[in-house]
């Protein structure tokens, strides 16, 4: 059905009617606003995109980069590297989505859409860090305070709500406003109730003869035809001196006299503070205390009570008294039984009825409890103590003259020799390196040939060093290493080439007037006859592919096509095209006018943001953008970007 709205979008009025509507949104958009022309307007230096009065500064890039770094991490369930990202232009296409966004915001603010400040502050106040755990209530303070947290001002909020709003208001206009032409839904509605009949058989790989092995020769011509695919990036062997606390932790013994010493120091901490279930009622007077504590001995919902009192009821699970934020109601609800109300009671914050719906009894550590965790917390310690002396003693050779070798021998460290690796830590197979990261591989390929590193430090407890004992530039496999493999992908491509040339050889036959019947004979295949093939139903076809289906609905009858196939190439014919009956097309015009007006509006307001960056002047600033994510300006020559450039 979608391929069928596609189609029929590309039609002359379809198009038209597309024009005419971004041409009015443009007019109204970005023709107004009393604004200064985009060429009186300059980038800020730390906006990696900015399109009129909106911009995106590089740390909020940095974020969404890292968001969408973990989201393709997750999808695929590995790792990247950033630079693998970026050699991919991952950080390209992010920041051509933000410049479509952007320009759109600014459209929107040009064309004079813009949310009144009350519906700003309703979507404020509808934040759920913006309230006051204890009185339910909106608090400026921690709203503020939660923001600032996140590196932002309330001003920033407020804009970046004011936009969201607007964005929105104008999709929903867009969406309540436009119903597409009862013609239009009609073309969808015609195209999908069609039926088609088509004939159709597999050429499979047994229809040609098997290729040769190939010669030397002939595999490395192969080799060069194909270098872009088979050269293998500059790989690095690198000697690594590690100093990890993680690493050294399992050979640490704790003396059972430290655990000892260590669990008396702690005891209190270790042990299981009683825990409670306690419901707060807030009141104002005393009266409404000893009411709120009646009925809350009756049983009835503390959410009740409090709703026709005015208030929040303040409900803290299963909490050690130390979590209570009023302090004296606290001591006075761990005072009370288990299920026992009291009040009013008069705390630090104001007046309140308490009831306790549960209590959980707490529990003093032993030695025997407490010894694992204090045993794992002991040597994890006196690891971090270790790998820092260890890498002290590293840095105090290196700073004396010693080579990365030499110093780790003085340190009591081995070296590891790693590689060949890429810059982005894949060995020849193409597996990724467990024990390198990403600042260890920065690292070793900021390096030349020979040069020593000094000592770095990766956090938690993690230092390294590494040296550089050979660069392999870029170079095609040898042909020893890789003959199987090349012979495999050359007879592949030969099978391939000869099986596309007798199917183009079917088909004209098949052109010419010779029944399909007769063609398919030549190969000693089965025709297949379909009749009544609809759009509607082309979920049913699913496995005679993408290709296939493009080719009977998108030819005349008597036409011949050559499809690929799971398991070879499907030749056949459009034996015929006949209307849909004529009661059904119309219920089913009305059925979908909705959903082709729906994504008709998507694909508008898709071509509105095109549109609109294409009308705004929208800087892409790239060096700022990679900056931001940490990427070595090596890594952008070899993407092949300059360093100014903008992302398309």
């Amino acid at each position: 059905m979608t391929g069928s709205l596609r189609s029929t979008a590309r039609n002359p009025v379809a198009i038209a009617l597309m024009g005419l509507l971004i041409l009015v949104f443009l007019v109204l958009g970005v023709g107004g606003g009393g604004r200064f022309p985009d060429a009186f307007r300059a980038a800020a230096a730390d906006s990696v995109v900015t399109a009129g009065s909106h911009s995106m500064s590089s740390r909020d890039f940095l974020r969404v980069f890292d968001q969408q770094k973990e989201k393709y991490e997750q999808q695929a369930g590995q790792t990247f590297t950033t630079d693998l990202l970026v050699q991919n232009g991952a950080d390209q296409q992010m920041l051509g989505e933000i410049a479509l966004e952007q320009a759109e915001l600014e459209m929107v603010t040009r064309a004079g859409i813009t949310p009144a400040p009350v519906l700003v502050d309703a979507e404020i106040k509808k934040l759920p860090f913006a309230f006051d755990r204890v009185t339910g209530q909106f608090s400026q303070q921690q709203f503020t305070q939660a923001l600032a947290a996140q590196g932002f001002t309330p001003k920033q909020a407020e804009a970046q709500i004011a936009d969201e709003l607007a964005q929105r208001h104008f999709t929903y206009a867009m969406q309540a406003g436009f119903k597409v032409p009862r013609l239009y839904a009609a073309l969808s509605a015609v195209a999908g109730m069609e039926s088609r009949d088509v004939s159709w058989f597999l050429l499979d790989l047994h229809a040609v003869p098997p290729p040769a092995p190939p010669t030397d020769a002939q595999l490395l011509a192969f080799m060069q035809a194909h270098a872009a695919q088979l050269t293998r990036p500059e790989m690095r062997v690198i000697s690594l001196a590690r100093f990890s606390a993680k690493a050294l932790a399992p050979t640490i013994t704790v003396d059972p006299a430290e655990v000892a010493k260590e669990f008396a120091f702690k005891k209190d901490t270790l042990s299981n503070p009683e825990r409670r279930t306690v419901i707060e009622i807030p009141v104002k007077t005393v009266a409404d205390g000893a009411t709120a504590a009646q009925r809350l001995s009756r049983g009835e919902e503390p959410a009740a009570i409090a709703k026709s009192m005015g208030v929040e009821p303040v409900i803290y699970l299963d909490k050690p008294q130390s979590a209570i934020a009023d302090r004296k109601l606290g001591a006075a609800a761990f005072a009370l039984k288990d299920g026992a109300v009291g009040g009013p009671v008069a705390g630090d914050l104001g007046l309140a009825a308490v009831k306790i719906a549960k209590v959980t009894p707490g529990g003093a550590a032993t030695l025997e409890t407490a010894r694992a965790k204090i045993e794992a917390d002991l040597r994890d310690r006196k690891a971090a103590d270790l790998a820092y002396k260890q890498s002290q003693a590293f840095d105090d050779a290196r700073q004396a003259g010693a080579g990365v070798a030499d110093a780790a021998r003085k340190a009591g460290v081995a070296l590891l020799t790693v590689g060949p690796v890429t810059a982005t830590g894949l060995d020849d197979s193409g597996k990724p390196n467990p024990a390198l990261s990403d600042k260890i591989l920065k690292a070793a390929f900021a390096l030349g040939a020979g040069q020593d590193g000094d000592l770095e430090d990766a956090g938690a407890g993690e230092y390294f060093a590494v040296r550089v004992e050979r660069v392999q530039p870029p170079s095609l496999p040898a042909l020893a290493d890789k003959r199987p493999q090349l012979a495999q992908a050359y007879m592949t491509q030969e099978l391939v080439t000869a099986l596309k040339a007798k199917a183009l050889s079917l088909v004209d036959q098949i052109r010419k007037g010779q029944g399909i019947d007769q063609v398919a004979a030549q190969v000693g295949a089965h025709v297949t006859r379909q009749p009544g093939m609809q759009r509607l139903q082309a979920q049913q076809y699913q496995a005679l592919g993408r290709e296939f289906l493009e080719n009977v609905f998108g030819l005349k009858p008597g036409d011949a096509f050559a499809a690929g196939g799971g398991n070879g190439i499907y030749i056949g014919r459009l034996d015929a095209a006949r209307p849909g009956d004529t009661v059904a097309t119309a219920r089913l015009l009305e059925a979908i006018r909705g959903r082709v007006t729906q994504g008709y509006v998507s694909e508008m307001i898709g071509e509105v943001r095109e549109a609109s960056r294409r009308s705004i002047k929208t800087d892409v600033n790239l060096a700022v953008a990679r900056r931001a994510i940490g990427v070595d300006p090596a890594t952008t020559a070899k993407s092949g970007v300059k360093p100014g450039g903008q992302a398309k």
